[in-house]
């Protein structure tokens, strides 16, 4: 049978793996994964045993119809190199790299190709993940692997040169929103006698609540500021500080990971010569 395939089981390739079994998108006995360090599958394989742990990247290419490339940006023209003489007829490569782009890969690889970002969240099934598939990609393919996604969050298909921005908002966004939070936190801790595990459990839990009333009454978050920062209130000082200091910060934010994705594309550009 004819296997969906995982080379590569770091950080995100071990989560993707793990939460489309999870969340019943995936079978075990159809999961078929290579990796250079055995000991990062041992947690995996001991909570799903009929997932199948291949010898090498040319077996899991001989035997996988849908392979995810999960290697660091770095090492996938390598293993492409690799696979590519023993991939199965229509085969169709996806891959997690946000500044490896779909043309570089297309140099060494005419097939089906699609280009996902997904993100930590996935593992709370509410995450965003960003698609964007090749010309060679069927409706049928795209649909399969728009549906696998789907069991995570919200799937949204973009055009390829907006991944940069789009993987700020969605993969990115949970390091930035816990720190910023994080020196909330720091920043109440010194006006006050609360222990740091206290102020960051009442912060947290009103991180939550605030995300689920955006959501559950799809509020904007304009309206959500009104309510709270009524007229003359305290709410409203905090808000003027925040307003006047907020949008520099993320200008700048944006600018530096930006550069940083531009840096890369730069690099893989060249390896891909």
């Amino acid at each position: 049978m004819e296997k969906i395939g995982f080379i590569g089981a770091g950080s995100m390739g071990k989560t993707l793996a793990t939460c489309l079994l999870k969340f019943g998108a995936l079978n075990p006995s159809e999961v078929l994964i290579s990796t250079r360090s055995k000991d990062k599958m041992k947690d995996l394989l001991s909570c799903y045993p009929d997932v199948n742990a291949a010898k090498s990247n040319v077996e899991l290419a001989q035997r996988s119809k849908t392979i995810f490339l999960c290697v660091r940006t770095g090492d996938v023209k390598g293993v492409l190199q690799e696979i590519r003489p023993h991939l199965v007829s229509d085969c169709h490569l996806i891959y997690i790299s946000a500044g490896l782009t779909s043309k570089n890969i297309e140099k060494l690889f005419n097939g089906k190709l699609t280009k996902v970002i997904p993100s930590l969240t996935c593992e709370v099934r509410d995450s965003v993940s960003l698609v964007f598939h090749n010309k060679f990609v069927t409706t049928q393919d795209a649909s399969a692997v728009e549906k696998l996604f789907s069991c995570l969050g919200i799937v949204k298909v973009i055009d390829e040169d907006h991944f940069e921005i789009g993987a700020d908002m969605t993969s990115c966004a949970p390091a930035f929103i816990a720190c910023i939070f994080k020196h909330f936190v720091a920043a109440c801790e010194k006006h006050s006698r609360f222990k740091k595990h206290e102020a960051e459990r009442m912060v947290l839990t009103t991180l939550l609540g605030t995300a689920e009333l955006l959501h559950e009454k799809n509020m904007g978050f304009d309206s959500l500021i009104s309510a709270v920062a009524t007229k003359g209130g305290i709410s409203e000082e905090g808000i003027k500080v925040l307003d006047q200091r907020l949008p520099s910060v993320f200008d700048e934010l944006l600018e530096a990971t930006l550069n940083r994705h531009n840096v890369i594309k730069s690099s893989m550009d060249k390896q891909y010569l």
